[in-house]
Order: C-alpha cells, then sequence, then structure tokens
C-alpha cells in the first residue's frame, strides 16, 4: 500500500529555526505540576472503537489521563447490528461525565440539552455521496435522475446531504430516495438497487475497494457550509462545578490526540491488539492504516491545531440547519462552546504572568530583530506579521489562563512557528515590491468562471471530466479577471498533467470570514472577508517535501502553483495547497471581498470563447 500523508502548505508558513528557545523552555519549567489525587471518570464513545476515537486510547495508554489526577474508563460505542448507545443520555443520567458526538450535539442542544462542546477534534465530518465510477455525477439534475441511498432523517449524513441539497437549490423531496439499512451500502452498490449513496469516509471507500466496487466520491462540504466531524462534550453544568477536572480532562485529551496524530502505526497498533475489531473487513492491519489517513486528513493536521474552533463558522452551521427545518431555534454558542480563556487559575496568577510576558517579549523581540535588519516599511507583509504575533499571544495567553503543564514542547514548537511566519511574511513584502498589484477590481468569481467553461473544457484530455461547483450569490472580490483566468487555466493544465490516467478536476468558489485565530492556522495576511477559488484534482498528489516547497518558483514541481500564489498575493489575499499522496491536490487561493460601496460595480469576466494562454506545468 503507497504511503499516503495528508499535509498542505501556505504561502506564509516556510521552515527556520528560533534562536530563543533555551531561554523559553526555563521560564515554562516554572509551570505548576498536575494534581496527584484521581477523579473516577467515565467517556462514552458514540461508535465502536477504532482508530476514529484514536487520541482519547492514546491519552489512556500513554498516562496523559493519569498524570492530569484522571481514572478514566472509555465506553465504546455500539458494534453494528446491536441497540444503539446514545452518549448524551449517558452522559445526561450520570453513567458518563463526558461523551463523543457529531454535530447532532447541536441539534440536542437545540432540543434544550445543556451541552457544553469542549473539542471539535475534526475539522471536516467526512460525509460524502458516493457513486460508481463509471458514471457521472454532481448535485444536479443528474442526480435527482438516479436512485438515492439515504439514511434516516436524524442522521447526520442525511442532515448535511440535505443542507447540500438546499444550497444549491434542490428540495431534498424530489431526490428518489432509497432507505439505506447501516452498514447495507454495498450491498445496495453491488446490486445496482442504488445509483448513489451518502457515506462517511470512514469505511465506506474501504470496503468497497474489498468488494471490488469502484466508487467516486462528491465530498458534501464542497457544496454547502462545511461540518465540523467528531467532538468531545460534557454538561454545562459540570463545567461550572469543577472546572479544573473539565480542563485538565480536554488538554489530556488533546494531548494524546496530538500523540496518536504523530505516531499513527503505534497507536493503531495497539488498538488491532488490545480493543475488538468490530468492521467486518478482510485485512484489519491495512483498514487500521486507512483510517489514520482519514484521521489526519479530517483534522487538517497538522496545519490546524488540534481543538481549533471557529464560532462564526459554528453560525454558518446553525444557520444551514435552521434553514432544513432541522432545528427550530437558535443555541445560544457563547454556552454551547467551550472557551478555555474563562477558566483561571488563581493558584499560578505570578507563574501565569510571568510566562506571558516572558512569551510575549520573545516573540516581539524576535519580530523586531527581522524589521530593523531588513529595515521593512509597514505594508501587507508587517501586518500579516502583527496579525501572527496577535494570534500567537491570544492562543498563550488562554493556554496559560488554563494553567498550561505539559506545555513545554508545545511552546517550543510555537515559539519556532513564530518565528517561521514572521520571515515569511517579511520575504512577503519582496513579492510586492518587484511588481504593482495587477489592479485589482470588484470581480464576479462565478462569472468569470462561467465564461471560462468553454475554453476549460476544450482544453482536458476526454479521460479527464470537469466539474465547476460555484457557490451562489458569491461576494465580489478585488481580483484582475484577465490574471485570474490566465492562472485558473494553467493550474488545470498542470492538475491534467498529474493525472496520466485519467481523473476529475473540480473548480469551485466559496466565501469565509477569517478571524485572528483563522488568519494565523492559515497564514492568511490579515483577518477579514475573502472568496476562495479552488482547482482541486485527484491525481498522485504530492510528498511531505514536494508540497513543502510548492511556492518557491526555483524548485517548485508545479510553477503554475508558485506563480498563482504570487499573483494572490500582489492582489492582497493569500493561497494554500492541500495535498494527499494517492488521494490529490487542491490549490486554494483567497481574494479580498471587495468593498460593499462597489459591489455592484463588479468587473465583467472575459469572453468564454477566448482560450487563455496557458504555461506548462
Amino acid at each position: 500500500m503507497s504511503r499516503r500523508i495528508p499535509i498542505s502548505a501556505a504561502l506564509g508558513a516556510s521552515a527556520t529555526k528560533a534562536t530563543l528557545l533555551p531561554w523559553f523552555a526555563l521560564v515554562l519549567g516554572t509551570l505548576p505540576i498536575a494534581a496527584n489525587a484521581e477523579t473516577k471518570l467515565g467517556l462514552q464513545l458514540h461508535r465502536e472503537p477504532q482508530f476514529e476515537f484514536a487520541g482519547y486510547y492514546a491519552a489512556l495508554w500513554q498516562g496523559f489521563y493519569q498524570a492530569a489526577g484522571l481514572d478514566v474508563e472509555i465506553k465504546p460505542g455500539t458494534p453494528p447490528g446491536a441497540g444503539s448507545v446514545d452518549p448524551v443520555r449517558e452522559v445526561t443520567e450520570g453513567r458518563a461525565q463526558f461523551g463523543t458526538g457529531t454535530l447532532q450535539l447541536l441539534v440536542r442542544a437545540a432540543q434544550g440539552q445543556s451541552l457544553l462542546l469542549l473539542v471539535p477534534v475534526f475539522q471536516q465530518s467526512g460525509a460524502a455521496v458516493y457513486y460508481p465510477a463509471d458514471r457521472d455525477l454532481a448535485l444536479d439534475a443528474s442526480l435527482l435522475a438516479g436512485r438515492v441511498g439515504r439514511l434516516p432523517a436524524s442522521n447526520i449524513l442525511d442532515l448535511e446531504l440535505r443542507t447540500a441539497l438546499h444550497s444549491v437549490g434542490i428540495d431534498p423531496e424530489n431526490v428518489k430516495s432509497v432507505a439505506l439499512e447501516p452498514g447495507g451500502a454495498i450491498d445496495d452498490f453491488a446490486g445496482r438497487r442504488v445509483d448513489a449513496a451518502v457515506g462517511s469516509a470512514w469505511e465506506l471507500p474501504w470496503l468497497a475497494r474489498e468488494r471490488g466496487i469502484l466508487l467516486r466520491a462528491l465530498e458534501l462540504s464542497s457544496y454547502s457550509t462545511e461540518f465540523y466531524g467528531d467532538s468531545l462534550f460534557t454538561l454545562q453544568r459540570l463545567a461550572g462545578a469543577d472546572p479544573s477536572m473539565v480542563r485538565r480532562f480536554r488538554e489530556a485529551s488533546i494531548k494524546g490526540w496530538n500523540y496518536a496524530l504523530q505516531r499513527p502505526d503505534e497507536i493503531a497498533a495497539r488498538i488491532l491488539a488490545k480493543l475488538p475489531v468490530q468492521v467486518p473487513v478482510s485485512d484489519p492491519v491495512g483498514f487500521a492504516r486507512y483510517q489514520t489517513e482519514v484521521a489526519r486528513k479530517l483534522a487538517r493536521y497538522p496545519d490546524v491545531s488540534l481543538g481549533h474552533s471557529n464560532p462564526e463558522r459554528w453560525s454558518q452551521i446553525q444557520q444551514s440547519l435552521i434553514n432544513i427545518g432541522a432545528i427550530s431555534r437558535p443555541v445560544d454558542l457563547k454556552s454551547f462552546l467551550y472557551e478555555p480563556a474563562t477558566v483561571v487559575r488563581h493558584d499560578s496568577n505570578w507563574q501565569t504572568s510571568a510566562l506571558l510576558a516572558a512569551a510575549g517579549a520573545l516573540v516581539l523581540s524576535v519580530s523586531a530583530s527581522l524589521l530593523w535588519r531588513r529595515r521593512f516599511p509597514w505594508n501587507a507583509a508587517t501586518t500579516a506579521a502583527s496579525t501572527t504575533i496577535r494570534g500567537l499571544l491570544g492562543r498563550l495567553r488562554g493556554d496559560l489562563q488554563l494553567g498550561l503543564r505539559a506545555g513545554v514542547a508545545r511552546w517550543h514548537a510555537i515559539a519556532s512557528d513564530a518565528s517561521k511566519r514572521l520571515r515569511m511574511a517579511m520575504s512577503r513584502s519582496a513579492v510586492s515590491k518587484k511588481s504593482a498589484a495587477p489592479n485589482p477590481r470588484p470581480t464576479d468569481l462565478n462569472a468569470l468562471l462561467g465564461a471560462l467553461e468553454r475554453s476549460l473544457r476544450r482544453q482536458l484530455p476526454g479521460s479527464i471530466d470537469c466539474r465547476f461547483s460555484p457557490l451562489p450569490e458569491l461576494w465580489p472580490c478585488q481580483a484582475n479577471a484577465d490574471a485570474v483566468a490566465k492562472a485558473v487555466s494553467d493550474l488545470v493544465v498542470a492538475a491534467v498533467a498529474d493525472m496520466r490516467g485519467g481523473g476529475e478536476v473540480i473548480i469551485g468558489t466559496r466565501q469565509y470570514a477569517i478571524d485572528d485565530a483563522a488568519a494565523v492556522e492559515l497564514a492568511a495576511g490579515d483577518v477579514g472577508d475573502y472568496v476562495r477559488l479552488t482547482v482541486k484534482d485527484n491525481g498522485s498528489g504530492l510528498s511531505e517535501e514536494t508540497l513543502r516547497n510548492i511556492f518557491d518558483p526555483i524548485v517548485t514541481v508545479r510553477p503554475a502553483v508558485a506563480a498563482a500564489g504570487e499573483l494572490v498575493i500582489r492582489l492582497g489575499g493569500f493561497a494554500r495547497v492541500e495535498s494527499v499522496e494517492g488521494i490529490g491536490t487542491a490549490v486554494h487561493r483567497y481574494f479580498r471581498r471587495a468593498p460593499l460601496a462597489t459591489d455592484k460595480s463588479a468587473q465583467q469576466p472575459p469572453e468564454g470563447d477566448e482560450k487563455p494562454q496557458a504555461a506548462a506545468a
């Protein structure tokens, strides 16, 4: 089996070494040690044990819970075919203190349960519509023409399918639905009883592969607000009664997930050895390895910090559930989402203050040194540096107010990361110095792609499919239509070159409101509203080393990507690339939203009949 590692790169994060780490580690060493008293706790999983819950088992087996003064019992969910276990009921009735769940937790909170979501472990849900590889399908008339296997309306996979259909203007009632039995989708595909079925990346693709059924996937996150995946939760009243215990459990769980995702083969082997295999597969070892790849991809690890949660995104998810009638009233998200900074350890205020001041001095000294040596003006690059510092100090303040214990390694990495991001931010200003911005104007990217679609399809060989996935009512953005059209064409040519055996290119648009935390995680230039233009392929993917240098015009294997990244920076945005070996590559370019006052004067795109010049891949 080929090695597949979910990795990503952002134009704004390169590698250098921090120089003051020994001093920083010395200060971190003054933090207090965990209490010795143990508290007996139960963690109820919502499914059978597998790598989907590897972080909790890692925290147990590596002693992270014990070091936090917690005696934890992990209670597996119910295997297929048996009666279901409801983690929310187990927690509310006191048989467990913590539980795991999906976005159903938000639905249950809207129904009146006082739940507290502690950690969204996975940034993506993994939900998709799967269909035979010899067919062509999209969320349009082609889906309505076929039979679609669907789970009960209360199932989170069906909820996500309905939100995706709603976002593209399709009434879910018009879909020719076939009721799916849990775990029965593969038999339905084999018997040709369905033309498509909603399913999860955790099992369905692997089970189909074992049966010799080749499937393709429509990721539902490409059509609507991206749902979070599995999350850790407890009760609001428990957090109010014992905030220290809840904090320690959360921290130890996150540490366990970091361990599991850094050493996936080790934890996968222990899961196979210690826990009963619940999913019927002929190759349990291969299946476990497959799930490690799924976990890293859905967690966006290590690109996004474990536990990162965006309230704005939660608000959009909630609105999408209201739109389809899944919830009738909004949830108080401030009460539903755990905020580490609200829990303060009063017994170590002096250590907290000293370490916060020391870390702030470290980050500021690095940035001041860089600015002095290079004499950079205060421009977009130094604004990005300022955003980076703000975000890092915000994360530090939250950790310190929680009483960080095992944070030496974490803040070593963060201090190093501060230097990396600041140096890259400085180097980005060189791009803007080389050439002026290419006359950005308010531009409708959907209209641009619509006019460009015919000429793009002409470039594709018969073995390559092309699907367009525009977000309706997209914000106008600051761009240059001619330059963007050429860059899109170049990226498509580069993607095709990586799919020698055939495949699919997806070109889509989305929009995002990026806050301070997201700006740091994504290496964005600044906070604000952005319109994203993505060119995605299912080619061979990129190795970690190749991806690390993807934006370097000298050594990159895809010059079109480096050029597209430089273009979007000149227009005031930023670029990211995500890739999985053996799965494919997605190139994301984030353009600044056009000022509201000029939204109506969106620039017209180039004529669709004019074929753009394509650069060599």
